[in-house]
């Protein structure tokens, strides 16, 4: 039983560590067509959405180099929680669709991250547009891509997962001409920060003589100050995302970088895992402790009833010669003394 009650306790502890539930869904992700939003969903809780959905990439995209991807979602009833999940992909066969397998690398997708799949609560309705930007670097060589836009989403009555996908989207990617300046190519903007925190962010060009770096401050763009590349986004007091980006001159034609979005968030908890097996451990011990101090009230009856029975014992071995007859010419004070001598004597004397 002792062992059973330890066994539970070790799987309760070691289990929360382990098993993890995600209530709302699924959350954003690195994800292809068949799972994301809708792996729970059977097929007869499937329905066609009704979205319009679009992709728009500006008209000189270059190999390896970043730009701006706006999708744009209309036409659409989600459920009470206006949530629609977005998924970015390379085909709408299901399988092979994520867009690493083209090459293309996602910088920064409309929520902060760097996944295909992620969720978006805004005003979505049959009336409304809703637009996101994805920054993308295109793949290294240059040629013509197919890009998709697929969505999944609840319904008013609820009950149902609604999932629909754009027409193909074609981006052709052109050679980066000599002497172009551009960021690096092993360069990547920052995503998050915490609040509270400035930003220090040092810029890696090529070809580039003279570096503008712009901000969005409200309805205004402001102009950060660079030195050696370097420059400061100021801090954040509240959670949210600041937007900017880079005008770079060279020889070649000025370019101007995507809109880099930076999300300040609340610091989190931080979990060391060897501090969590510890206290794991050290529950595991003050159960088990738990468990052998039962044993102390069993121990004290054990010992209570052996002295009560031993206490109820003696009195018979004390008055073993009380019953036997007096021999004669003993006084009963003699008997009282010696009486059980003698009759020790005479049985030992019977066994020989």
């Amino acid at each position: 039983m002792k062992f059973n009650l330890i066994l539970v306790s070790l799987l309760l502890i070691f289990s929360s560590t382990i098993s993890t539930a995600n209530p709302g869904g699924e959350v954003d992700s690195v994800s292809s067509r068949d799972c994301a939003g809708s792996c729970h969903s059977s097929p007869s809780t499937n329905g066609q959405s009704s979205a319009s959905l679009m992709l728009e990439a500006p008209e000189q995209v270059y190999a390896g180099l970043l730009f701006d991807l706006k999708s744009t979602v209309g036409n659409v009833e989600v459920s009470s929680n206006n949530m629609v999940g977005l998924n970015l992909l390379i085909n709408d066969d299901g399988a092979k669709d994520l867009p690493s397998n083209d090459g293309w690398e996602i910088i920064t997708d409309p929520n902060g991250g760097t996944n295909n799949f992620v969720q978006i609560v805004d005003t979505f309705s049959p009336v409304s547009v809703v637009e996101r930007t994805w920054t993308l670097r295109a793949p290294s060589e240059p040629g013509t891509y197919t890009l998709y836009l697929a969505v999944q989403h609840g319904t008013p009555q609820g009950g149902v997962a609604m999932t629909g996908i754009s027409e193909p989207y074609l981006v052709n990617i052109s050679e980066v001409p000599e002497n172009l300046p551009r960021l690096s190519p092993s360069w990547d903007p920052p995503n998050s920060r915490n609040i509270g925190e400035e930003t220090l962010i040092k810029i890696e060009t090529l070809f580039a003589e003279n570096i503008t770096v712009e901000m969005k401050n409200g309805g205004e763009i402001t102009t950060l100050e660079v030195v050696n590349s370097e420059f400061i986004i100021p801090e954040s007091v509240n959670e949210g995302v600041v937007e900017w980006r880079v005008i770079m001159e060279g020889e070649g034609p000025v370019q101007t970088s995507p809109w880099f979005r930076l999300s300040s968030t609340a610091p989190g908890w931080e979990v060391d895992e060897l501090t969590l097996y510890l206290q794991g451990f050290g529950l595991m011990l003050l159960f088990l402790g738990l468990v052998l101090s039962f044993r102390g009230p069993t121990s004290e009856l054990r010992k209570e009833y052996s002295e009560d029975q031993l206490f109820e014992e003696t009195p018979q071995s004390s008055n073993q010669t009380t019953g036997s007859q007096i021999p004669e010419g003993w006084t009963q004070e003699q008997w009282d003394y010696y009486g059980q001598e003698h009759l020790n004597s005479l049985n030992e004397g019977g066994q020989q």
